[in-house]
């Protein structure tokens, strides 16, 4: 398209270069920024977007899930713009094409609207649950259409009881690439992790509906922005030097995710998809390992390079390069980059509240308390405060920094925790690296956690992110 009609891409990279000669790694921040278009707004890319339903048994009790499923399909219909593709799938132990009767998808309009209200009106609850034919249906259906921007809703309330073993992970390596899918659970009788799975791979998110009255809003919610994608396809394009090599790459905001398998590799160039993209910004972790033993000594070299990608191959925006420089001041290679320390605890944050997850499915309340604690104080240090939320509805912190849990609590809450472990919060803008004196008195710091040693004065460990202990060097 004319670059006035084109959004804006921006790729910044936030590293700190020095390596000391016993590091092996070199961790690296990418913030993707998509803007708005020029001039002139494009037409917007031929969308498709499906609703599945589940319509097991266990919807039909109480009431209220089916009727909010009914009224939350009937909102997002409402929604969809006209020229959308568009269908509903009544989910059981198969998946049936519910509106239209027949492919190819609808196109959304005045008339095929209503037609949808009134046969989602008629969905009603028997069956089992076989996930996996809920998403290859969804594959097939949209394969049949010219859509670049395809997205699912999928909704459910039970776990996959119905499908045979291995038949989930296998739908989903069907699916992964060919369309997006946010999930939603209902009620307090279902699988977080299942949901967690599925749009892990399906670049979606997952969560629970805490009152069935939200879940029209959330559905609207997550249509519309699906309506917003403006970009089919937009990669990260990373190449290695014959001293590094890729360690993995997750996105860490706005929710954190592995992508590493995800990765095309040809050589030494690799290719990650990130999917569609509307107005927004996202960040990356990237981590390569590095041969610091092949490194010459106190100059800047190339250890890979990052680029965006649209499209056919068209790049999108400049070039960006990874450096180390291979020193024995630990004044410079025992500094941390901020973002970089910021993603860890992130990271360490998210581990702590599954942890204290798991610790609670097998009621060990010692182990909870102690994870969520951690969780409490990590959230805090960061400003997360939609994780902090999230543990208050099953703990309370008392004034010396414990938890005590609540009463009452009911399993939806503890799923909405567990599938908000993820949820990051931005770094902010890269700033330049502070000015390091080149002498520091004092013994080195050694990391209790991984052996590696920092400046006297340094208050985090760059190489896995722990915090030194207080009280000087260690």
């Amino acid at each position: 398209m004319p670059d006035r009609d084109r959004p804006s891409f921006t790729l910044q990279l936030s590293q700190r270069k020095y390596l000391a000669p016993g590091d092996d790694r070199m961790d690296v921040v990418l913030t993707v920024r998509v803007g708005e278009t020029g001039a002139v707004a494009p037409e917007p890319p031929p969308t498709a977007e499906l609703l599945l339903v589940d319509c097991s048994s266990s919807m039909d009790w109480p009431p209220t899930k089916i009727e909010a499923a009914r009224h939350a399909c009937r909102v997002a219909i409402g929604a969809l713009r006209d020229g959308v593709l568009f269908g509903v799938l009544e989910c059981t132990g198969r998946a049936r094409l519910v509106y239209p009767a027949a492919p190819p998808l609808a196109v959304a309009g005045e008339r095929t609207r209503q037609e949808a209200k009134d046969a989602v009106a008629q969905l009603i609850a028997g069956g089992g649950t076989a996930m996996s034919t809920w998403l290859d249906r969804a594959r097939e259906l949209f394969a049949e259409t010219p859509a670049a921007i395809r997205h699912a809703v999928l909704l459910t309330d039970g776990r996959n009881q119905s499908d045979r073993v291995g038949a989930l992970e296998a739908a989903l390596g069907r699916c992964q690439g060919e369309f997006a899918c946010d999930a939603r659970g209902i009620g307090d009788d279902w699988e977080p992790r299942d949901l967690d799975r599925i749009t892990s791979v399906l670049r979606g998110s997952a969560d629970a509906v805490l009152e069935d009255a939200e879940l029209a809003a959330d559905f609207r919610r997550l249509v519309e922005r699906a309506m917003g994608r403006t970009v089919p396809d937009l990669r990260l394009r990373m190449t290695t030097m014959p001293y590094s090599r890729l360690r993995f790459v997750k996105q860490v905001f706005p929710t954190e995710v592995d992508l590493t398998a995800q990765c095309r590799t040809e050589g030494r160039v690799l290719e990650l998809p990130t999917g569609a993209w509307g107005e927004e910004l996202r960040e990356y972790h990237l981590c390569l390992d590095v041969a610091t033993a092949e490194l010459t000594r106190y100059e800047d070299l190339l250890l890979g390079t990052v680029t965006l990608v649209e499209g056919a191959g068209d790049p999108a925006g400049e070039q960006q390069a990874v450096v180390g420089f291979l020193t024995d001041d630990l004044a410079l290679s025992g500094v941390p980059d901020e973002r970089v320390a910021r993603v860890t605890g992130q990271a360490e944050l998210g581990n702590a509240v599954r942890a204290g997850w798991d610790a609670f499915e097998r009621d060990d309340r010692t182990a909870a308390a102690r994870e969520w604690g951690t969780a409490v104080r990590l959230a805090t240090e960061l400003g997360n405060e939609e994780i902090l939320k999230r543990l208050g509805r099953l703990i309370d912190v008392r004034d010396d920094g414990g938890v005590t849990f609540k009463e009452g609590v009911r399993p939806r809450d503890g799923f909405s925790l567990v599938l908000g472990s993820t949820i990051s919060t931005y770094t902010g803008a890269a700033e330049p690296a502070a000015a390091v004196p080149a002498e520091v008195d004092g013994a080195p710091r050694e990391c209790v956690r991984c052996g590696h040693k920092g400046r006297p004065s340094a208050k985090v460990c760059k190489h896995c992110g722990a915090p030194f202990e207080a009280g000087g060097p260690s």
